[in-house]
Parts: C-alpha cells; sequence; structure tokens
C-alpha cells in the first residue's frame, strides 16, 4: 500500500516558492556579474591588444567570445618575457615551501599539541602574533637580516622566510591536542620513540590537516609577490606574480599579456584546489576555526 503524498499548498510539492525564485534570481544575478569579468578577461588574453575593449563601450556579447583568435599574448610572454623561467622558478619555491616547511611545521606543531614544556604557552602566544603581523612590518628587518647573511638574489632568501607559517603551525597544534592521548602512551608502553609515534601513528591519520596545511602553503608560495620583489629582484630569480607586475609596467598596457599571465597563474592553484577543497574544509572545521 503506497503512502499518500502530502502537499502543502501550490508549488510545495516541487520544492519552490515564489521567496525561493526570487532567491535563485538574486544568487543567479551575483553570479553573473562575478563570473562576466573572469570570462571577458580569458576572451580578452586570446585577442589582439587593441580589440581588447572593442565591444565593452559600447558593451556586446562579442566580448565575451574572441573575434580574431590568436595567441600572440601567450607567445610574448613565453619567448620574449621569460615567463616560462618565472613559472618553473615559482615551481620549485612552492615545491621546496610545502616539503620542507610542511616537516617544520609539522614538527613544531605537534610539540606544541603533545609535549608541556616550560613556556609552551609563551611561545605558542608569540607564534599567534606573528600572524597578526602584516609582511609590511617585518619586511625591512627581513631584508636587513638576509643582506646581513648574503642572501639577496639568492634561492635561500626566497625560500627560507616563508618555511614558518604560523597559521600551519596553529593547524597541526588543534589537530593533534585532540588527538587520542592513550593511543601515543600505548605506544610509548610498547616502546616506541617520539619520531616512530609521529611518522608511523599520527601522520598517517592526519591525512585532512596535512592536504589543509600543503595547501596553505602552497597559495602563501605561488602567490608571493612583495618579498620575492624585494628579496630577490635579478631576472633569473622572478617568480610568476612579479613576472605579471612588471609586464603591465610598460609605456602602454597591454591587457592582453597582463589577462594571459593571470590567467596561467591562476590555472595551477585552480586545478589543484577543486580536487582537494573537501581536505581543506576537513581541516579547518577539525581545528574549529569558525570562517
Amino acid at each position: 500500500m503506497s503512502s499518500p503524498i502530502r502537499t502543502s499548498g501550490s508549488g510545495s510539492a516541487s520544492g519552490f516558492s515564489p521567496r525561493s525564485l526570487w532567491v535563485y534570481a538574486l544568487l543567479t544575478a551575483v553570479s553573473i556579474l562575478i563570473v562576466a569579468p573572469l570570462l571577458w578577461a580569458v576572451s580578452s588574453s586570446f585577442t589582439a591588444n587593441d580589440q581588447v575593449y572593442r565591444y565593452v563601450y559600447p558593451f556586446s556579447l562579442k566580448a565575451f567570445i574572441p573575434q580574431a583568435f590568436t595567441l600572440s599574448a601567450y607567445q610574448t610572454l613565453f619567448f620574449e618575457k621569460g615567463f616560462g623561467t618565472a613559472i618553473l622558478n615559482t615551481s620549485l619555491l612552492t615545491i621546496g615551501t610545502v616539503l620542507i616547511g610542511g616537516l617544520i611545521n609539522l614538527l613544531a606543531g605537534f610539540a606544541f599539541g603533545v609535549f608541556d614544556f616550560r613556556g609552551k604557552n609563551l611561545l605558542f602566544g608569540i607564534v599567534l602574533f606573528t600572524f597578526m603581523v602584516p609582511i609590511e612590518v617585518t619586511i625591512i628587518p627581513q631584508y636587513i637580516q638576509m643582506r646581513d647573511l648574503g642572501w639577496i638574489n639568492t634561492w635561500q632568501g626566497l625560500l627560507v622566510p616563508g618555511l614558518a607559517n604560523s597559521l600551519v603551525i596553529f593547524l597541526f597544534r588543534q589537530f593533534f591536542a585532540e588527538f587520542p592521548r592513550d593511543l601515543l602512551d600505548a605506544a610509548r608502553v610498547d616502546g616506541a620513540s617520539w619520531s616512530r609515534i609521529l611518522f608511523s601513528l599520527v601522520v598517517p591519520a592526519s591525512r585532512p590537516v596535512l592536504v589543509g596545511a600543503g595547501l596553505v602553503l602552497f597559495l602563501s608560495a605561488w602567490n608571493a609577490f612583495f618579498w620575492p620583489l624585494v628579496v630577490a629582484p635579478r631576472p633569473e630569480f622572478r617568480v610568476i606574480q612579479v613576472a605579471i607586475s612588471l609586464s603591465a609596467q610598460q609605456v602602454q598596457t597591454l591587457f592582453n599579456e597582463m589577462f594571459a599571465g593571470a590567467l596561467i597563474a591562476a590555472l595551477v592553484p585552480i586545478i589543484l584546489l577543486l580536487p582537494l577543497q573537501q581536505y581543506y574544509v576537513s581541516s579547518i572545521a577539525a581545528t574549529g576555526i569558525k570562517e
């Protein structure tokens, strides 16, 4: 015997109401306002520079479709302006930051989350305080330190200051502080060292926070602009964000090249973030951070 179908009024059976239609219409309009400039930028990267604004004033839907498709902007970036070198430099910097920085922050977070030692709360408070200090405040002391070490225009100067990340340490600390203490004590009773406990027991169970921390480090290194511009201005150390900025600083602004560079710079994080975003959300939720 089939169960009766309940209806509570017109339109409720399908889940739509006049109010929900207005909400969907508003969300659609906002989405169009956000997506339209992105589509125009993508289209402009495949258009000659003198044609970028041709269909913008007055506006025409042709602005979203390259009318005379060309790869000249991409060819100029890669073959004349060394954009390929900038991508390679950024990739190396990002890989080094994620691998080396991930290990350093993992060890720091494990120490803060598991061990009790004198001055622990004070040190962790300092770590949290550094997260609130903008880079503009520390840029001059860091530059002086790099100069004294002889690390100006070197890979060490680019890489080392970005390895320790207070947000990543906080993510690891919050996760490890909630890790079952009984498992750690049982492993210690069995004679396991702390390094073995960390890498054989804790790390395999920490995939969400590992991926989330890796994404934070990846984005911080991939989007780095101010520090690489200051500490390594030579062309052989130029990263992708600096290359985009310098390509726009000309007598004539080449919008198609600027949009092409921005598209390339955004494509890699998007490809990486889309399949891994669930792990990032899980890591944030596990630490108790409310967005």
